[in-house]
């Protein structure tokens, strides 16, 4: 009888010391696991942090662009501004060797459009959106009617006059269909138009920029402006 029992408690001990061993081997198993696991993160907060080195770069260079898109758009306007002047000149010396008075068109058209435009920046809204009527009425057929357009319609918006601003950039869209201020005149219409109730006719203006014009600063505005509706 002791015999068995002896032979019983063997067994059983054997048992519990491969159940140890088992369990340490696991353990060993689990410990490399982990030592995965920690290495796979410390790479990914790398990865992370590079990402966000990579975004932050973008971000300056994105920055710049716009910043030289701006000064582009600047010197393109007093270029523009100057063209009119001296087709302003070349028309008052035609007039005068036609023997007719060149008297109604004494102010340059840069002049007339500078002094709308520094009326504009001041904060001095109507007396801008005049300024700006009356170089469109005495100069219509220059370049910088168009922006005269637009310049007119932020007075209005900006003086609260919501549906003035929107016949201003209206009347751009419809009369000059080729500008190469479409994608302004869009979003600025559809923005201007929200006020008025016209929710939806917006939302098909500002999709139609992202469509028509995906590349350009106005398409990521009208996103974001779609967002704000929804």
């Amino acid at each position: 009888m002791k015999r068995i029992t002896l032979f019983i408690f063997l067994i059983g001990s054997g048992f519990l010391l491969s159940g140890c061993v088992a369990s340490q081997q696991d353990m060993g198993v689990l410990r490399e696991q982990l030592e995965e696991l920690n290495t796979t993160i410390t790479q990914m907060q790398s990865n992370q942090a590079e990402l966000a080195s990579k975004m932050d770069e973008l971000n300056r260079t994105l920055s710049v662009s716009n910043e030289n898109f701006n000064q582009l758009g600047d010197n393109f306007t007093r270029l523009s501004t100057k063209l009119d002047d001296i087709s302003s000149a070349v028309h008052k010396m035609a007039q005068s060797q036609e023997g007719t008075n060149p008297s109604a068109q004494t102010v340059l058209p840069s002049e007339l459009f500078d002094e709308a435009k520094n009326l504009l920046d001041k904060g001095v809204y109507d007396q801008a959106a005049n300024g700006f009527k009356i170089y469109i009425s005495k100069y219509p057929d220059t370049e910088q009617a168009q922006q005269a357009y637009i310049y007119l319609g932020d007075a209005y918006a900006a003086a609260g006059q919501t549906k003035q601003a929107a016949v201003a950039y209206a009347t751009l869209l419809q009369k000059y269909p080729q500008s190469k201020l479409l994608p302004t005149a869009r979003l600025k219409y559809a923005l201007s138009i929200v006020p008025l109730g016209k929710k939806d006719e917006a939302k098909r203006y500002l999709n139609s920029v992202i469509k028509d014009f995906a590349s350009s600063p106005e398409a990521a505005l009208a996103k974001a402006e779609l967002a704000k509706l929804k």
